[in-house]
């Protein structure tokens, strides 16, 4: 029986994923890939939210790795870390690879059990 196991690489994938689970952090992503080195206050005007919760979204997206930031004066500027975008886009190439694999056939021959006992 093949074993399922959490590795480094899947546990970077699940802090990435969890990272860009919240709507607003999405589109916080979606504006600094239109707007890189970006600051703060440009999101908070354009979401109609306290400066603070942006401030912890974007706290959210740099400790995943997706933003990078630098401080410039007395602002802090944004822009994607294309890194980890490309882990990202990697990881999901290769789930959508797996999945076209599969024929009807073979995913009906691997359907558990009980789902053929069922039916």
């Amino acid at each position: 029986m093949e074993t399922i196991q959490a590795d480094a690489a899947l546990t970077q994938l699940a802090n990435l994923c969890h990272a860009l689970g919240h709507p607003l952090r999405l589109g916080i992503v979606r504006y600094i890939a239109q707007h890189p080195r970006c600051i703060c206050n440009d999101i908070v005007q354009r979401t109609n939210r306290a400066q603070s919760t942006i401030s912890e979204h974007l706290r959210v997206l740099a400790q995943a790795g997706i933003v990078e930031n630098e401080q410039e004066g007395q602002a802090t500027v944004y822009w994607l870390a294309p890194q980890t975008l490309k882990l990202l886009e990697q990881e999901v190439e290769q789930l959508c690879d797996s999945a076209q694999q599969k024929t009807v056939a073979e995913r009906s021959a691997q359907r558990p059990l009980w789902y053929q006992l069922n039916r």
